[in-house]
């Protein structure tokens, strides 16, 4: 893992006292050798009466995809709730699918909701075999409030964090419009995993697959970050949505009466995967009064799933330099603050809108998207995505439907989480042009990192339009899953698209299996992927029209 560090203001004026901000960058590279860790994933299904329909049949069609893009190597236990605790499936190695696959669709729906029930015999499911350098997740999914068991959110919460601190991270999903977002956002960032809603019933097998391309992927669990603040500069807060905690030596006393010498701040940073960036912000005072640069020193900790969950460590430092005029602004930086400033306001808004201020959550909407216009031209990608995102939730505002504040708390935690865009193309002028990519050979956990560099380098050259032609691929791993997963998310967040074409039967039943068709476009040959690409810019056009 890379530190990457830089300032806001670079250089700072001797004798002023004024806010800067840190951004510093956590850069992980792309596998390259060796296998991962096997994955360990424990399934809370809710299958109280609410969910009956089209509900379940989506949730239970979803489960079992998540089950089939899952390895050999992997894990995985089932647990359904209601009234009553229903073991689906005790732990067990995939090394045969199908029967789990079809146990998980013959779940029916009961009565009630005893969530903790559920949760904490899935979480037990979880510890019940000792696998070695395993990551241990739990999905817990649900559609109403706890009815029965545990109901108090405090309580829930701590079960998150005590089995977080065990090595057992829990992911939250809510469905439909009766569940408590509040309480499964906190159970989710307790817990070290992510929060996802799911508005309708087709959405439910995008959210599986957003979470498999995270869990599928991990670098890192458990990643801290200690930055170290000399005296000439006070640490403020931290940005990011991050718990932190701030220590001080009162060893050494600042010139100031009542004055600390070095501050301390240890971020709790959540989980990282491979060949991905983090951004963590920090702002702080500028206090220099002597000509000398300020130094701050950065150790980031974590446990390394490419290396038997050792703990590694890294360190790093970066000096603010003082000068008698100071400096202009950094664009990337102030970027990052924008997609955290962003990030931050959707969340309030959400508060907003669960007490009815529907127009003062409007206002803050349109605030920050004057904002983001005003700047939009440091980074055309980064801060144009966000511009759109919140024009379609100001539209949610107005519509003012009964899910609203939940839309706005998933939005803003995912673009919490996520942080902006990992490549930077910021100075990319993207084309309509089509690349053509002929794969040689299969694809596995060997290939990956070098079809996402070519992938990476043909997007810098302006290309967003790509065909993947397999025709002479045999086999596809789990790992080429996670890549054409990572390919499209780049390609889209662009205006851009993902061809595949010339599909083996071979590789179609991977496909089949997988549900990867949902996702993914197809076409039988190299022609009709063009003649698709060429549909899909003729229909953009005609809606700008």
């Amino acid at each position: 893992m890379q530190i990457e560090s830089k300032f806001e203001y670079p250089i700072s004026v001797l004798g002023r006292s004024d806010e800067n901000h840190l951004l510093v960058r956590l850069k992980t590279p792309p596998v390259v050798q060796g296998t991962r860790q096997p994955l360990v994933v424990g399934l809370a299904i809710d299958k109280s009466w609410s969910m009956k329909g089209d509900k379940m049949d989506a949730v239970l069609e979803a489960a079992s995809s998540l089950v089939n893009w899952l390895t050999r190597l992997d894990y995985v236990a089932v647990v359904a709730y209601s009234n009553d605790i229903q073991i689906v499936q005790a732990l067990t190695n995939l090394t045969e699918k199908v029967s789990i696959s079809d146990k998980i669709r013959n779940i029916q729906v009961a009565t009630s909701t005893n969530l903790s029930g559920g949760w904490l015999q899935t979480l037990r499911a979880i510890e019940s075999k000792t696998i070695e350098g395993a990551f241990r997740r739990v999905i817990l999914l649900t559609d109403g409030n706890p009815t029965l068991g545990v109901k108090d959110p405090e309580q829930l919460v701590q079960i998150a964090k005590d089995h977080a601190l065990r090595g057992i991270s829990t992911t939250t999903i809510g469905v439909g419009d009766d569940f408590n977002e509040y309480m499964l956002k906190s159970i989710a960032e307790a817990g070290g995993g992510n929060f996802y809603f799911i508005d309708n019933p087709e959405q439910a097998s995008d959210i599986f697959f957003q979470e498999f391309g995270d869990i599928g992927a991990l670098y890192a669990q458990a990643l801290e970050l200690k930055v170290q603040f000399p005296t000439e500069l006070k640490f403020k807060s931290v940005l990011n949505n991050f718990a932190y905690d701030l220590s001080e030596d009162i060893s050494e006393l600042r010139g100031d009466v009542g004055g600390i010498s070095k501050q301390t701040v240890t971020i709790q940073a959540g989980d990282i995967r491979s060949d991905d960036i983090k951004n963590i912000i920090l702002s702080f005072e500028n206090t220099v009064k002597h000509s000398k640069n300020a130094k701050i020193d950065l150790e980031v900790s974590y446990y390394n799933l490419l290396d038997g969950m050792k703990i590694n460590k890294v360190s790093s430092n970066t000096e603010l330099s003082v000068n008698s005029t100071g400096s202009k602004q950094d664009p990337d930086v102030l970027v990052e603050i924008l997609v955290v400033e962003t990030a931050n306001l959707i969340l309030k808004a959400s508060d907003l809108l669960r007490s009815n201020n529907n127009s003062e959550a409007k206002t803050l909407v349109q605030q920050q998207m004057n904002k983001l216009s005003q700047n939009k031209h440091y980074s055309p990608n980064t801060l144009g995505g966000l511009l759109n995102r919140l024009e379609v939730l100001e539209t949610k505002i107005q519509e003012n439907t009964s899910n609203v504040s939940k839309l706005f708390m998933a939005t803003g935690t995912n673009l919490s989480n996520r942080g902006s865009e990992v490549l930077d193309m910021k100075d990319v002028n993207f084309h309509d042009d089509i690349y053509v990519y002929e794969t040689k050979g299969d694809i596995d956990l060997y290939k990956c990192p070098e079809i996402k560099t070519h992938m990476q380098e043909k997007m810098k050259s302006g290309y967003r339009f790509v065909i993947m032609d397999l025709k002479d691929t045999s086999h596809i791993d789990s790992s080429a899953i996670g890549t054409l997963i990572q390919i499209v998310g780049w390609l889209r967040r662009r205006g851009g698209e993902l061809i595949v074409c010339g599909l083996k039967d071979s590789v179609k039943k991977v496909f089949e299996i997988t549900k990867l068709y949902n996702h993914i476009r197809v076409s039988e040959s190299l022609s009709d992927s063009k003649e698709l690409i060429q549909r899909i810019l003729v229909v953009r056009e005609g809606d700008k029209n």
